[in-house]
């Protein structure tokens, strides 16, 4: 079916995806194909709405009828296959294909594999279908289908300056909400209705929808909230957002306390826990090792005076929260090294008696020399 009323040279550019940099990749590792089928991937390589927060996420509802599937090839081009009624002009790839049922996918995919499967080395993501997969081993039984998920990292960790401004700009949506459902604490208001001032913020302020929202009012579990919990005077509250603007997401998390003065105890663990987030972005710079860094942190806590439990997480964030974690309590310091163009969340808890879990989260760049925080929000714990 050829749709019309769409200018062939009004194709959108890549947002993040590099082709030179992307048949590097395929080069390293010795792929000859390799086969997109998640949300988030699929919209790097092609710049399609296929992610529920599009503002008409039809290619996500209707994916287990029509497959939205992207290709990329040893030389970093491109083939696509998407609903056939689709404006197929609204993805950078020109190499396209309809369908109108899962077969018909499954027989675009095998027209593509003929032209440029190679010697049969096909990368995939963990999440590979099982119905790709054996239609693959049954119509090309010489492939090899190995999970590429390193390769995908290698690709998206470091972000482009079109990337990074979306973050940025998904950071400063999240920043906005947040400040919006302070402004709004009272005694009776429920979660509920903190959660729809964000939600309403978040739209506003022009992202396509929302990422999370992460809240506790007391020691309530911060992560199911919307039970209709009333905030209560001499009470702290956890308000954790991420927006999702044009494909990107935010991870921005703020203490609040409603109350005539702040208590000493929890003031001074945020105080410390900010501490340790400054410390971090002090050392962090291309090159640096994210087990010296983790390290760093631990001992900025217990210089801080504090004995308690402590944990700290920074993790790579664009198409989703946590793409990537570089360091954290579970896993220790991870083997990628900090470079220029990677966006970090930096986030850093405690449990405190009483309080339930609280902390700090922001989000930075590293730069060329350093790392610049892209948060803009006051950090500190805010009283109402």
């Amino acid at each position: 079916m050829q749709l019309i009323g769409r200018d062939e040279t009004k194709r959108p550019k890549p947002i993040g995806y590099d082709k030179k940099r992307a048949a590097e990749l395929m080069e390293k590792y010795g792929f000859d194909v390799l086969i997109l089928t998640s949300p988030a991937n699929v919209f790097y390589a092609s710049g399609l709405a296929v992610r529920h927060q599009a503002m008409n996420p039809i290619l996500f509802a209707l994916e287990n009828q029509y497959p939205t599937i992207a290709l990329i090839y040893r030389d970093g081009e491109e083939s696509l296959i998407v609903w056939d009624i689709y404006d197929k002009k609204l993805s950078w790839i020109k190499d396209a294909k309809g369908c109108l049922t899962p077969k018909d996918a499954l027989r675009g995919l095998k027209i593509f594999l003929k032209k440029n499967l190679g010697e049969g080395a096909i990368g995939v993501e963990s999440t590979f279908p099982f119905y790709i997969h054996e239609f693959i081993t049954k119509k090309f039984p010489q492939a090899k289908i190995i999970n590429a998920d390193d390769l995908l990292l290698d690709m998206q960790l470091i972000k482009t300056e079109e990337e990074i401004r979306r973050i940025t700009e998904s950071t400063r949506i999240a920043e906005k909400a947040l400040v919006n459902m302070i402004e709004a604490i009272k005694p009776s208001i429920s979660d509920i209705e903190l959660i729809k001032i964000a939600k309403k913020t978040v739209i506003d302020e022009g992202a396509e929808g929302w990422d999370h929202f992460t809240m506790s009012i007391g020691d309530s579990d911060p992560e199911a909230p919307g039970i209709g919990l009333k905030v209560q005077k001499n009470q702290a509250l956890r308000l954790d957002v991420g927006a999702m603007y044009q494909g990107y997401v935010s991870d921005v998390n703020r203490m609040a306390y409603i109350g005539e003065k702040i208590p000493s105890d929890l003031k001074d663990a945020i105080d410390a826990i900010i501490q340790v987030q400054n410390a971090c972005q002090k050392a962090i710079k291309p090159g640096a090792d994210p087990k010296e860094i983790l390290s760093l942190a631990e001992k900025t806590w217990r210089d801080a005076g504090r004995k308690d439990q402590f944990i700290i997480i920074a993790h790579s964030l664009g198409l989703k929260t946590e793409e990537y974690h570089f360091f954290d309590p579970m896993k220790g310091g991870l083997k990628r090294k900090f470079e220029k163009g990677n966006v970090l969340n930096m986030e850093a808890w405690t449990l405190l008696k009483g309080y339930g879990t609280i902390g700090n989260e922001d989000q930075y760049i590293v730069t060329k020399s350093g790392c610049e925080r892209i948060s803009t929000l006051d950090m500190k714990i805010f009283k109402r």
